[in-house]
């Protein structure tokens, strides 16, 4: 009895020391343009609150369907933007969720369907002048945005990537649903593509296998694998100006398993060149600022060494010996992060 007690105790103990993990926000902005509440979800960085980098700003990943998407996504950035060999900064994440997806999503008016589709513009407009302002008003965000979707998701980025004043710099389209309207969006690229100037813009183009094993293929999946046939001949075969493009076939994925590896995929690529050899900077600093200027090239925007990444490298610079150069980098730290005390010490 006295065990049995015991166990109960102790079981109870553990109960009440369990505590919730949380990976994001819930908010809701009330949109004048749509008329309507719109929720969406925020995932900030491990390292945002911080008060050592309580200045730091990060760049903003906007993702459609963010109901369905917004746990992997979250996921994917905090791991791949960790350690000593990050491929991608670490990145705030704003999930948008659905209220009416084939109104918002597709960007022309097809009558003779049975739901509301075509607003598209209107959406856009909903997430620049609303959604984009109420996210720099309340974190600290970098004016580097990337655009993720998914089928009319990927439909809506491509329409958004071919705007002559597109909003986002990068844009990371998975299996898009480029059939819509008679390919009205390839039509538009080809049309459009010989006099663009790009400007650095990053497009990552996710194609799944679209019929696969399928020995009759439907009408809509003949037409889904044409489309995108189409718009990534017109672009591989185009000499786009200053456009970083990146299109990748994936023979073993259908329409819905190819979001997650292309998730993966597409944030790789909009940050190519992001990882740097940590055991070459340690032992030679001035690669920092080179590297960090080519990846900004690259871009067409400026892109800073992240302070909890620079405390990283400083502590495992001195755990190797390299203690001058420890020096130097965490000096280039106290730069970019004039409030970062983590090193204060081990540097009097």
């Amino acid at each position: 009895m006295r065990n049995l007690i015991l166990y109960t105790f102790c079981l109870f103990s553990m109960l009440s020391l369990a505590q919730n993990i949380e990976i994001g926000q819930v908010k809701t902005l009330q949109s004048t343009i749509l008329n309507e509440a719109r929720d969406y979800w925020v995932y900030l960085p491990e390292n945002y609150n911080n008060t050592n980098f309580k200045n730091q700003e990060y760049p903003v990943i906007y993702l459609l369907d963010g109901e369905k998407y917004f746990h992997v996504t979250s996921g994917m950035v905090k791991n791949l933007s960790n350690g000593y060999y990050p491929l991608i900064p670490e990145c705030i994440v704003v999930a948008i969720k659905n209220t009416n997806r084939s109104r918002d999503l597709t960007p022309t008016t097809v009558d003779s369907l049975s739901y509301q589709n075509g607003g598209a513009d209107i959406f856009e407009t909903f997430i620049t002048d609303e959604l984009i302002p109420e996210i720099n008003k309340n974190y600290n965000t970098l004016d580097y945005k990337i655009l993720i979707g998914h089928s009319f998701g990927g439909l809506f980025a491509i329409n958004s990537f071919l705007k002559e004043t597109p909003q986002f710099n990068a844009y990371i389209a998975i299996d898009p649903s480029l059939w819509w309207d008679n390919e009205v969006l390839v039509k538009k690229l080809k049309n459009s593509i010989p006099t663009t100037d790009f400007k650095r813009r990053t497009l990552f183009f996710a194609n799944a296998n679209s019929i696969g094993n399928q020995k009759t293929p439907s009408k809509q999946h003949e037409a889904h694998f044409t489309a995108k046939k189409n718009m990534i001949e017109i672009l591989e075969a185009s000499i786009a100006k200053n456009l970083n493009l990146n299109t990748k076939y994936y023979k073993d994925e259908d329409h819905g398993s190819v979001v997650l590896p292309s998730l993966i995929d597409g944030l790789r690529s909009v940050f190519k060149g992001y990882r740097i050899n940590v055991k070459e900077l340690i032992k030679n600093p001035s690669l920092l600022e080179q590297h960090y200027q080519d990846i900004s090239k690259k871009l067409g925007f400026t892109i800073k060494p992240q302070g909890p990444y620079l405390d990283r490298v400083v502590e495992l610079a001195l755990k190797r010996g390299e203690n001058e150069n420890a020096i130097i980098l965490n000096n280039i730290n106290k730069k970019t992060n004039p409030d970062n005390v983590h090193l204060k010490n081990k540097f009097k």
